[in-house]
């Protein structure tokens, strides 16, 4: 197990460093490409390293090297096939006249996308199981990943998908992307930039749709303004440098804009159609306002009828179990050869009631690609029935830091906790008061190693002195700092109190096991009742977990890592950035999240955190956004806000031995909107 493990990592050290090279530039090399090039046509390309240096002409991808030089590498673009194929259940709706040719249903200048392992075979059911209520909810951006932008399966490189290409301004300010001439949507309708100006019009910019508009369409605080240039070409512009921007496109931000369609959602909105036919529509669905009624019929979860730009698209949802979805005919992407993608027919996605029962089916062979609710304390398990299951245990390593980061509330509701919590010699005792090593050698099988919430040692960003900060184990040190805050007082129990004389009693609370979280929480009421602090740990569901943090009333969580190997895409961890993902500073978040139109404004030095984000956002200048960033870990080493355990494991993903083309080395991450960066469209049995 050590040994397999051991090569592993190796190779998800390489890996992720190839990744936070690529990052390193801070945005991607501007793309200026109308169409993919044939093989014979000779272009050049800038290949860099942290800052950008123009030379004739950037096409489609940045390649990173490790010195600041500028040379000139001559590559091709892959080919447009001359000829396009398609699966034969689409060849037998066109012979029946109900479906037009594949070369009517593509666009000019199709996607062309590489395989992993060889041309793929037509047909057959992805079958999936998932612990969860909802399992489809997250395949918009998980498996479907339908960006103008998309990073690579190392998250080494960003290319082009909905776009064939885009231009940016030397300032960093404007964003012109140009869309695929021809591409479609599901029911056959063409794809444009109206769709994109929809979304700005209709949904960004209205407040019943958008109460506070994403902090990535902001700059300084003002919004980001999109327009048409012409039908196949629509430019983001900001009010200053968006130093990030094409980064974030490339990520689960990305996703947001990418699925109004206008011809569709028009007929549920109001500046489209009349206020009394609209409330009878409204009424109708059995709901009270209009947004309601748009937002269901917006989702692909609620809505079958929903025109998609997907690989597949659902024909049978909630409440039938499993989930059923069928390849859309119009899906604008194909192979080297010209067959039109996704190879497979058809997704079959069923919820079970326990992640248990998912680990008996999953061993038992039912799935056919599973990574996603894998847990790596199961590996053993995994690989003892590998034989037995008919399936294949792939390591992918990951882009966050940890499966475990610990969100101690510190904006708490409760004036007493937020007092106690916000102090810093609280948060200080708790980390000195994790066995780590104990935890390590139980739960991660020994595959890992002490580290707080911080960069990847393989990210630019990374910093030693947080990322091993205050990861000792010091029971005695602990007990020092909670007595110097004055907590002295216990119960009969050896509790301590808090000043009002309650017991102090910290609710650790988790509801899926993307880590082994309940475990997680047994090893810490034991090792933390050494503090004399006692720990409740408490298992909600999805829409509980949602209304506690909505409301501010939790008292620890717990919550993946995300993009530590790249920290500044999304600094949940490290600024009060988004409320559902700031656990611990939920109404700071919100305040930040819209732009100082409700939550609670931060002082302090979280409040230093926010505005030097916003300074980075301000610069495309890559050593300026290091050194920012730096002042922020700084922050975060003297405040310990997030506390981490230990490193993450590698991702664990299993994959019938039939299910082909799913890559061996790639990286795992939420920006990645893995597997999405792997390209599941391309995943094919093979008889």
């Amino acid at each position: 197990m050590k040994e397999i493990s051991r090569r592993r990592f190796l190779r998800a050290s390489a890996m992720m460093a190839v990744g936070a090279l690529a990052a390193s530039c801070g945005q991607p090399t501007a793309q200026v490409i109308e169409k993919e090039v044939p093989v014979e046509k000779i272009v050049k390309e800038t290949v860099v390293v942290e800052k950008q240096v123009p030379v004739e002409k950037v096409v489609k991808e940045t390649v990173v090297v490790q010195k600041e030089i500028v040379v000139e590498k001559v590559v091709t673009a892959t080919p447009i096939p001359a000829k396009f194929h398609e699966a034969p259940m689409l060849a037998e709706l066109v012979k029946a006249g109900k479906l037009p040719p594949v070369d009517e249903r593509l666009p000019e200048d199709p996607k062309v996308q590489d395989v992993v392992e060889e041309i793929g075979q037509y047909g057959g059911t992805l079958h999936q199981i998932r612990p969860v209520a909802d399992p489809i909810g997250i395949f918009e951006t998980r498996f479907f990943y339908p960006n103008l932008a998309r990073w690579n399966a190392a998250g080494s490189e960003i290319g082009p998908h909905v776009a064939s290409g885009w231009d940016v301004d030397a300032k960093g300010t404007t964003f012109t992307f140009n869309l695929r001439k021809g591409m479609k949507w599901s029911d056959g309708a063409p794809y444009t930039a109206d769709d994109l100006l929809f979304y700005y019009e209709d949904v960004l910019l209205n407040k019943d749709l958008t109460p506070s508009i994403p902090a990535y369409l902001l700059t300084k605080g003002q919004p980001v303004k999109i327009e048409k240039i012409s039908d196949y070409v629509v430019r983001f512009s900001f009010a200053s440098t968006h130093g990030l921007f094409m980064i974030l496109t490339a990520t689960n931000w990305g996703v947001m804009q990418m699925g109004y369609c206008k011809h569709y959602l028009s007929q549920f909105h109001p500046n489209y159609v009349a206020k009394d036919k609209l409330d009878a529509m409204t009424k109708e669905a059995s709901f009270e306002f209009w947004h309601q009624l748009f937002s269901d019929r917006r989702s692909m979860v609620a809505n079958t009828e929903l025109p998609v730009i997907y690989p597949w698209q659902w024909e049978a949802v909630a409440p039938q179990n499993p989930r059923l979805g069928v390849r859309n005919p119009y899906y604008w992407v194909v192979d080297p050869e010209g067959n039109q993608l996704p190879y497979i027919d058809r997704l079959s996605v069923e919820s079970v009631e326990s992640a248990e029962v998912f680990d008996v089916r999953s061993i038992a062979g039912e799935v056919d690609y599973q990574e996603q609710y894998t847990r790596f304390k199961n590996y053993s398990l995994y690989m003892e029935n590998k034989e037995k299951g008919d399936y294949r245990v792939i390591l992918w390593p990951k882009g966050y830091v940890t499966d475990s980061a610990l969100s101690l509330n510190v904006a708490h509701a409760d004036p007493v906790y937020r007092e106690i919590f916000g102090d810093k010699r609280f948060r200080y005792a708790l980390s000195l008061g994790i066995n780590r090593a104990e935890i390590i050698k139980a739960l991660y099988l020994g595959q890992s190693e002490p580290f707080q919430v911080s960069p990847l040692r393989t990210s630019p960003f990374y910093w030693e002195e947080y990322a091993t900060w205050m990861t000792e184990y010091d029971p005695k040190r602990a007990n020092a700092y909670l007595d110097e805050m004055g907590l002295t007082n216990r119960d009969s129990d050896g509790y301590r109190l808090r000043p009002d004389g309650k017991r102090m009693t910290i609710v650790y609370e988790f509801y899926a096991d993307l880590g082994p979280w309940q475990e997680i929480g047994e090893f810490l009421t034991a090792q933390w009742k050494e503090l004399g602090l006692e720990i409740g740990v408490k298992r909600y569901d999805s829409s509980l977990r949602t209304t506690r943090l909505g409301a501010n009333e939790h008292d620890l969580t717990v919550w993946t890592g995300n993009a530590e190997f790249y920290p500044i895409i999304e600094p949940r961890y490290f600024m009060p950035y988004n409320p559902n993902a700031s656990k611990g500073m939920v109404p700071w978040a919100r305040w930040y999240e819209s732009g100082g139109k409700s939550g609670e404004e931060p002082t302090g030095d979280v409040m230093k955190t926010v505005e030097l984000y916003e300074q980075i956002k301000d610069t495309t200048d890559f050593e300026e956004q290091k050194r920012l960033f730096r002042q922020m870990l700084e922050l975060n080493k003297e405040n310990l806000w997030t506390i981490g355990i230990c490193t993450s494991p590698p991702e664990v993903a299993l994959v019938k031995n039939n299910c082909r083309n799913v890559p061996e080395e790639a990286v795992s991450d939420w920006p990645l909107c893995t597997p999405g960066n792997t390209a599941p469209d391309q995943f094919f049995f093979k008889s």
